[in-house]
Protein backbone atom coordinates (compact mmCIF):
# COMPACT_ATOMS: atom_id res chain seq x y z
CA UNK A 1 0.00 0.00 0.00
CA UNK A 2 1.37 3.40 -0.99
CA UNK A 3 -1.11 6.10 -0.16
CA UNK A 4 -1.62 9.54 1.33
CA UNK A 5 -0.26 10.14 4.82
CA UNK A 6 -2.87 12.83 5.59
CA UNK A 7 -4.95 12.39 8.78
CA UNK A 8 -8.04 14.51 9.65
CA UNK A 9 -7.10 17.47 11.91
CA UNK A 10 -9.00 16.56 15.11
CA UNK A 11 -7.92 12.95 14.82
CA UNK A 12 -4.36 13.98 14.11
CA UNK A 13 -4.06 15.94 17.37
CA UNK A 14 -5.11 12.93 19.46
CA UNK A 15 -2.89 10.58 17.46
CA UNK A 16 0.03 12.98 17.73
CA UNK A 17 -0.32 13.30 21.51
CA UNK A 18 -0.38 9.52 22.01
CA UNK A 19 2.37 8.89 19.51
CA UNK A 20 4.62 11.64 20.90
CA UNK A 21 4.19 10.45 24.48
CA UNK A 22 4.95 6.81 23.66
CA UNK A 23 7.90 7.56 21.40
CA UNK A 24 9.23 10.06 23.95
CA UNK A 25 9.69 7.22 26.45
CA UNK A 26 12.35 5.60 24.29
CA UNK A 27 13.78 7.92 21.66
CA UNK A 28 17.29 9.24 22.26
CA UNK A 29 18.62 12.60 21.01
CA UNK A 30 20.97 12.42 18.05
CA UNK A 31 23.84 13.97 20.03
CA UNK A 32 23.90 10.82 22.20
CA UNK A 33 24.49 8.52 19.23
CA UNK A 34 28.28 8.78 19.16
CA UNK A 35 30.63 8.52 16.17
CA UNK A 36 29.54 5.07 14.99
CA UNK A 37 26.06 4.12 13.80
CA UNK A 38 25.59 0.57 15.14
CA UNK A 39 24.03 -2.15 13.03
CA UNK A 40 20.34 -2.98 13.76
CA UNK A 41 19.65 0.55 15.06
CA UNK A 42 16.27 2.17 14.35
CA UNK A 43 15.80 5.89 13.77
CA UNK A 44 12.71 8.10 13.58
CA UNK A 45 12.93 10.23 10.46
CA UNK A 46 11.55 13.76 10.28
CA UNK A 47 8.77 12.39 8.03
CA UNK A 48 7.61 9.98 10.75
CA UNK A 49 9.07 6.89 9.08
CA UNK A 50 11.02 4.32 11.08
CA UNK A 51 14.35 3.74 9.35
CA UNK A 52 16.63 0.77 9.99
CA UNK A 53 20.42 1.10 9.80
CA UNK A 54 22.21 -1.98 8.45
CA UNK A 55 25.88 -2.70 8.76
CA UNK A 56 28.81 -0.71 10.11
CA UNK A 57 30.27 0.84 6.98
CA UNK A 58 28.49 4.17 6.46
CA UNK A 59 29.23 7.42 4.62
CA UNK A 60 30.27 10.45 6.73
CA UNK A 61 27.25 12.08 8.34
CA UNK A 62 24.91 9.38 7.07
CA UNK A 63 24.10 5.68 7.32
CA UNK A 64 23.07 3.00 4.86
CA UNK A 65 19.61 1.73 5.67
CA UNK A 66 16.02 1.34 4.60
CA UNK A 67 12.57 2.55 5.58
CA UNK A 68 10.71 -0.24 7.36
CA UNK A 69 7.42 1.33 8.55
CA UNK A 70 6.04 4.59 7.14
CA UNK A 71 2.99 6.69 8.13
CA UNK A 72 0.02 6.05 5.87
CA UNK A 73 -3.60 7.11 6.41
CA UNK A 74 -4.78 3.81 4.88
CA UNK A 75 -2.12 1.75 6.65
CA UNK A 76 -2.96 -1.76 7.82
CA UNK A 77 -1.69 -1.39 11.40
CA UNK A 78 -1.18 1.21 14.12
CA UNK A 79 1.94 2.27 15.96
CA UNK A 80 1.01 4.15 19.14
CA UNK A 81 -2.27 5.29 17.59
CA UNK A 82 -0.83 6.37 14.23
CA UNK A 83 -1.54 4.30 11.12
CA UNK A 84 1.46 2.81 9.37
CA UNK A 85 2.32 0.52 6.50
CA UNK A 86 5.31 -1.80 6.12
CA UNK A 87 7.53 -1.30 3.12
CA UNK A 88 9.56 -4.52 3.28
CA UNK A 89 6.79 -7.10 3.15
CA UNK A 90 3.28 -7.67 1.86
CA UNK A 91 0.50 -10.15 2.61
CA UNK A 92 -0.98 -12.16 -0.23
CA UNK A 93 -3.76 -14.70 0.38
CA UNK A 94 -2.87 -14.72 4.06
CA UNK A 95 0.83 -15.40 3.41
CA UNK A 96 3.60 -12.93 4.24
CA UNK A 97 5.93 -12.30 1.32
CA UNK A 98 9.17 -10.34 1.23
CA UNK A 99 9.29 -7.40 -1.16
CA UNK A 100 12.40 -7.82 -3.37
CA UNK A 101 15.36 -5.60 -2.46
CA UNK A 102 15.28 -3.56 -5.65
CA UNK A 103 11.53 -2.94 -5.32
CA UNK A 104 12.00 -1.86 -1.70
CA UNK A 105 14.58 0.68 -2.79
CA UNK A 106 12.31 2.21 -5.42
CA UNK A 107 9.31 2.22 -3.07
CA UNK A 108 11.29 4.31 -0.59
CA UNK A 109 11.50 7.12 -3.12
CA UNK A 110 7.75 6.93 -3.69
CA UNK A 111 6.66 6.98 -0.03
CA UNK A 112 9.22 9.69 0.84
CA UNK A 113 9.44 12.19 -2.04
CA UNK A 114 12.20 14.04 -0.19
CA UNK A 115 14.53 11.09 -0.79
CA UNK A 116 16.49 11.17 -4.01
CA UNK A 117 18.75 8.43 -5.42
CA UNK A 118 22.36 9.26 -4.51
CA UNK A 119 24.43 10.80 -7.32
CA UNK A 120 27.07 8.08 -6.94
CA UNK A 121 26.17 4.39 -6.66
CA UNK A 122 27.16 2.92 -3.27
CA UNK A 123 29.98 0.40 -3.67
CA UNK A 124 29.43 -1.86 -0.67
CA UNK A 125 25.67 -2.22 -1.06
CA UNK A 126 23.14 -2.13 -3.84
CA UNK A 127 19.85 -1.96 -1.94
CA UNK A 128 20.27 0.60 0.82
CA UNK A 129 19.85 4.36 0.75
CA UNK A 130 22.37 6.70 2.44
CA UNK A 131 20.14 8.51 4.95
CA UNK A 132 21.53 11.78 6.34
CA UNK A 133 21.74 11.85 10.12
CA UNK A 134 20.47 15.43 10.16
CA UNK A 135 17.09 14.25 8.80
CA UNK A 136 16.50 12.04 11.87
CA UNK A 137 14.53 13.13 14.93
CA UNK A 138 16.29 10.61 17.12
CA UNK A 139 17.36 7.00 17.54
CA UNK A 140 16.43 3.99 19.67
CA UNK A 141 18.91 2.18 21.91
CA UNK A 142 18.28 -1.57 21.63
CA UNK A 143 19.25 -2.34 25.22
CA UNK A 144 17.18 0.50 26.67
CA UNK A 145 14.18 -0.58 24.55
CA UNK A 146 14.60 -4.15 25.80
CA UNK A 147 14.54 -3.01 29.41
CA UNK A 148 11.37 -1.02 28.72
CA UNK A 149 9.78 -4.01 26.99
CA UNK A 150 10.57 -6.32 29.91
CA UNK A 151 8.86 -3.86 32.25
CA UNK A 152 5.85 -3.13 30.04
CA UNK A 153 5.15 -6.48 28.38
CA UNK A 154 5.40 -9.29 30.96
CA UNK A 155 5.13 -12.18 28.47
CA UNK A 156 7.80 -10.68 26.23
CA UNK A 157 9.97 -10.06 29.27
CA UNK A 158 9.58 -13.68 30.36
CA UNK A 159 10.60 -14.93 26.91
CA UNK A 160 13.66 -12.69 26.82
CA UNK A 161 14.79 -13.94 30.24
CA UNK A 162 14.22 -17.56 29.18
CA UNK A 163 16.26 -17.07 26.00
CA UNK A 164 19.04 -15.37 27.96
CA UNK A 165 19.21 -18.39 30.27
CA UNK A 166 18.90 -20.86 27.37
CA UNK A 167 21.95 -19.42 25.62
CA UNK A 168 23.79 -18.41 28.80
CA UNK A 169 23.98 -14.73 27.82
CA UNK A 170 23.51 -12.05 30.51
CA UNK A 171 20.76 -9.49 29.97
CA UNK A 172 23.45 -6.79 29.87
CA UNK A 173 24.54 -8.17 26.48
CA UNK A 174 21.04 -8.23 24.99
CA UNK A 175 18.86 -5.72 23.17
CA UNK A 176 15.94 -5.65 20.78
CA UNK A 177 15.39 -4.35 17.29
CA UNK A 178 12.36 -4.28 15.03
CA UNK A 179 9.11 -2.59 16.21
CA UNK A 180 9.89 -3.38 19.84
CA UNK A 181 12.79 -0.93 19.54
CA UNK A 182 10.24 1.89 19.34
CA UNK A 183 7.91 0.33 21.88
CA UNK A 184 5.39 -1.43 19.66
CA UNK A 185 4.85 -5.11 20.47
CA UNK A 186 4.10 -7.38 17.53
CA UNK A 187 2.55 -10.79 18.06
CA UNK A 188 4.45 -12.44 15.26
CA UNK A 189 8.12 -11.97 16.17
CA UNK A 190 10.73 -11.08 18.76
CA UNK A 191 13.87 -9.52 17.29
CA UNK A 192 16.66 -10.18 19.78
CA UNK A 193 20.14 -8.63 19.50
CA UNK A 194 23.21 -10.30 21.04
CA UNK A 195 26.22 -8.08 21.77
CA UNK A 196 29.66 -9.55 22.42
CA UNK A 197 33.07 -10.37 21.07
CA UNK A 198 33.15 -12.27 17.78
CA UNK A 199 34.08 -15.39 19.72
CA UNK A 200 31.24 -14.99 22.24
CA UNK A 201 28.73 -14.37 19.48
CA UNK A 202 30.00 -17.33 17.47
CA UNK A 203 29.43 -19.61 20.48
CA UNK A 204 25.88 -18.27 20.90
CA UNK A 205 25.20 -18.80 17.19
CA UNK A 206 26.41 -22.40 17.50
CA UNK A 207 23.89 -23.00 20.29
CA UNK A 208 21.09 -21.46 18.23
CA UNK A 209 21.93 -23.51 15.14
CA UNK A 210 22.21 -26.66 17.21
CA UNK A 211 18.57 -26.17 18.15
CA UNK A 212 17.30 -25.11 14.73
CA UNK A 213 19.07 -27.95 12.93
CA UNK A 214 18.11 -30.72 15.37
CA UNK A 215 14.71 -29.76 16.80
CA UNK A 216 11.97 -29.50 14.17
CA UNK A 217 9.69 -27.73 16.66
CA UNK A 218 12.24 -24.93 16.95
CA UNK A 219 12.78 -24.57 13.20
CA UNK A 220 11.54 -21.53 11.26
CA UNK A 221 10.75 -21.89 7.56
CA UNK A 222 9.49 -18.62 6.13
CA UNK A 223 9.57 -16.79 2.82
CA UNK A 224 10.44 -20.08 1.16
CA UNK A 225 13.64 -20.80 3.12
CA UNK A 226 15.00 -22.25 6.36
CA UNK A 227 16.57 -19.66 8.70
CA UNK A 228 19.35 -21.10 10.90
CA UNK A 229 19.42 -18.04 13.18
CA UNK A 230 15.67 -17.89 13.74
CA UNK A 231 13.96 -20.17 16.22
CA UNK A 232 10.52 -20.74 17.67
CA UNK A 233 10.22 -20.15 21.39
CA UNK A 234 6.97 -20.34 23.33
CA UNK A 235 5.05 -20.14 20.07
CA UNK A 236 6.80 -16.94 18.95
CA UNK A 237 9.37 -16.64 16.12
CA UNK A 238 12.64 -15.23 17.46
CA UNK A 239 14.96 -13.54 14.97
CA UNK A 240 18.53 -13.38 16.29
CA UNK A 241 20.95 -10.59 15.40
CA UNK A 242 24.56 -10.06 16.43
CA UNK A 243 26.54 -6.87 17.02
CA UNK A 244 30.12 -6.13 18.03
CA UNK A 245 30.72 -5.04 21.61
CA UNK A 246 34.17 -3.72 20.62
CA UNK A 247 34.30 -1.52 17.52
CA UNK A 248 38.00 -2.36 17.21
CA UNK A 249 37.03 -5.89 16.11
CA UNK A 250 34.77 -4.73 13.26
CA UNK A 251 36.07 -5.46 9.76
CA UNK A 252 35.07 -3.17 6.89
CA UNK A 253 34.43 -0.23 9.21
CA UNK A 254 35.68 3.24 8.39
CA UNK A 255 37.83 2.02 5.52
CA UNK A 256 38.04 3.64 2.14
CA UNK A 257 36.42 1.57 -0.57
CA UNK A 258 36.54 1.97 -4.33
CA UNK A 259 35.19 -0.08 -7.18
CA UNK A 260 37.83 -1.79 -9.31
CA UNK A 261 35.51 -3.50 -11.76
CA UNK A 262 32.22 -5.32 -12.16
CA UNK A 263 30.82 -7.80 -12.78
CA UNK A 264 33.28 -10.45 -11.71
CA UNK A 265 32.84 -14.20 -11.20
CA UNK A 266 34.67 -15.86 -8.34
CA UNK A 267 35.10 -19.19 -6.59
CA UNK A 268 36.63 -19.84 -3.21
CA UNK A 269 36.73 -22.16 -0.21
CA UNK A 270 35.54 -20.71 3.07
CA UNK A 271 38.45 -20.66 5.54
CA UNK A 272 37.16 -18.20 8.18
CA UNK A 273 33.55 -17.54 9.24
CA UNK A 274 34.15 -15.52 12.42
CA UNK A 275 32.57 -12.39 10.92
CA UNK A 276 29.75 -14.09 9.00
CA UNK A 277 27.05 -13.35 11.59
CA UNK A 278 26.94 -9.64 10.93
CA UNK A 279 25.94 -7.14 8.29
CA UNK A 280 27.78 -7.08 6.04
CA UNK A 281 28.99 -10.65 6.31
CA UNK A 282 32.75 -10.98 5.85
CA UNK A 283 34.14 -14.38 4.86
CA UNK A 284 37.76 -15.25 4.18
CA UNK A 285 38.11 -17.37 1.05
CA UNK A 286 41.07 -19.55 0.20
CA UNK A 287 42.06 -21.19 -3.10
CA UNK A 288 40.12 -18.40 -4.80
CA UNK A 289 39.67 -17.87 -8.51
CA UNK A 290 38.68 -14.52 -9.94
CA UNK A 291 37.38 -14.54 -13.51
CA UNK A 292 39.14 -17.85 -14.00
CA UNK A 293 42.55 -16.75 -12.66
CA UNK A 294 44.02 -17.93 -9.33
CA UNK A 295 43.65 -15.24 -6.66
CA UNK A 296 44.97 -16.93 -3.49
CA UNK A 297 43.11 -15.70 -0.40
CA UNK A 298 40.58 -12.88 -0.55
CA UNK A 299 37.71 -11.53 1.55
CA UNK A 300 34.12 -11.92 0.42
CA UNK A 301 31.80 -9.15 1.68
CA UNK A 302 28.08 -9.97 1.45
CA UNK A 303 25.60 -7.10 1.71
CA UNK A 304 22.57 -9.31 2.38
CA UNK A 305 21.70 -10.04 6.01
CA UNK A 306 19.44 -12.95 5.03
CA UNK A 307 22.58 -15.11 4.63
CA UNK A 308 23.92 -14.57 8.15
CA UNK A 309 25.02 -17.80 9.77
CA UNK A 310 24.67 -19.91 6.62
CA UNK A 311 28.35 -20.50 5.81
CA UNK A 312 30.76 -23.06 7.24
CA UNK A 313 34.51 -23.71 6.87
CA UNK A 314 35.58 -25.79 3.86
CA UNK A 315 32.47 -24.97 1.83
CA UNK A 316 33.12 -24.04 -1.77
CA UNK A 317 31.21 -20.93 -2.85
CA UNK A 318 30.52 -19.52 -6.28
CA UNK A 319 29.94 -15.78 -6.69
CA UNK A 320 28.10 -15.58 -9.98
CA UNK A 321 28.12 -11.79 -10.17
CA UNK A 322 30.16 -9.68 -7.83
CA UNK A 323 32.15 -6.49 -7.55
CA UNK A 324 35.91 -6.35 -7.17
CA UNK A 325 36.72 -3.53 -4.75
CA UNK A 326 39.81 -2.10 -3.09
CA UNK A 327 39.72 -1.42 0.65
CA UNK A 328 42.18 1.06 2.13
CA UNK A 329 43.04 2.26 5.60
CA UNK A 330 45.92 2.66 8.05
CA UNK A 331 48.37 2.93 5.17
CA UNK A 332 47.43 -0.43 3.66
CA UNK A 333 45.08 -1.64 0.95
CA UNK A 334 43.65 -4.97 -0.17
CA UNK A 335 41.20 -6.21 -2.75
CA UNK A 336 37.91 -7.89 -1.81
CA UNK A 337 34.82 -9.20 -3.54
CA UNK A 338 31.39 -7.72 -2.80
CA UNK A 339 28.21 -9.72 -3.40
CA UNK A 340 25.05 -7.64 -3.21
CA UNK A 341 22.45 -10.30 -2.47
CA UNK A 342 21.78 -13.99 -1.96
CA UNK A 343 20.97 -14.46 -5.63
CA UNK A 344 24.58 -13.74 -6.52
CA UNK A 345 25.97 -16.65 -4.46
CA UNK A 346 25.75 -20.42 -4.82
CA UNK A 347 27.44 -23.28 -3.00
CA UNK A 348 29.98 -24.85 -5.34
CA UNK A 349 29.85 -28.47 -6.50
CA UNK A 350 33.59 -29.11 -6.35
CA UNK A 351 36.20 -28.64 -3.67
CA UNK A 352 38.86 -26.84 -5.68
CA UNK A 353 39.48 -24.79 -8.76
CA UNK A 354 36.88 -23.70 -11.28
CA UNK A 355 34.30 -26.35 -12.22
CA UNK A 356 33.78 -27.11 -15.88
CA UNK A 357 30.14 -26.61 -16.80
Amino acid sequence: IIASTLIPHAEHRKVKDTFTAEIGRLIRPMEELGPLVPDTTFFLKNTGSFVYAEGYWHPPGAFYGKIIDYPCAEGTFEVHGRRYERLTMRVENGTRLLVPHDVQLQMQYRVDPGLKPPPAKPVITGYHHPFELQTMQGWFCGHRSMEAAIERYPETGRRIRELAALFDVPLERLGVTGPLAYGWEEDRALNLVFSGTPEENAETARKIRRLTYTDSKRRIVEYGKFWPLRLAHDGVPVCCFFVYADRGRIPVCGQGIELVREPVEAFGTVVDTLHSLYMPLVLRLGDAYLDGAPAGEIDLIIADSSLRGEFYPNERVHITRGRLVRLSGNGASAEAIVALDAGAIAKGRVGKGVPAF
